[in-house]
């Protein structure tokens, strides 16, 4: 049975649109583990396609299409929407309230270019610097 052991907040799926190496990296390792999945909160996904440009978006859009990929999109569930609403509000930064939400929930990792902005809600331990 496959499991949600990291999440991509908005931060790191633009990078990866941008062809950032590091987020490659991130889901090639994850792939290794059969068991493994890499969740992509739908409203953080929904904050990233809009910053992209045409080539960018496409990247990111194969990313979560792709047929044998070892990503999911992680619905944002009506019970969530306030909270996580409230979170974006709180952070200033559309999409990472339910990249919060979906890290607790799954008990992952939160990969992200934002660390001081994620540690304010969660604890260090559960966050992946991608920026070093």
């Amino acid at each position: 049975m496959s499991h949600v052991s990291v999440i991509l907040d908005p931060s790191a799926l633009l990078a990866y649109g941008r062809l950032d190496i590091a987020v490659g990296e991130l889901l090639l390792m994850v792939s290794e583990d059969d068991s493994a999945l890499v969740g992509v909160p739908a409203a953080a996904y929904l904050a990233a396609c809009w910053q992209l440009d045409d080539v960018d978006y496409a990247v990111l859009r194969a990313m979560v299409t792709d047929a044998d990929r070892v990503v999911e999109i992680l619905p944002l569930l009506g019970v969530d929407a306030a909270h996580a609403a409230e979170l974006d509000r709180r952070l200033h930064t559309p999409g990472l309230g339910q990249s919060v939400i979906e890290a607790r929930r799954h008990g992952a990792t939160l990969a992200t270019y934002q660390p001081d902005l994620a540690a304010e809600i969660l604890d260090l331990g559960t966050i992946l610097d991608l920026g070093q």
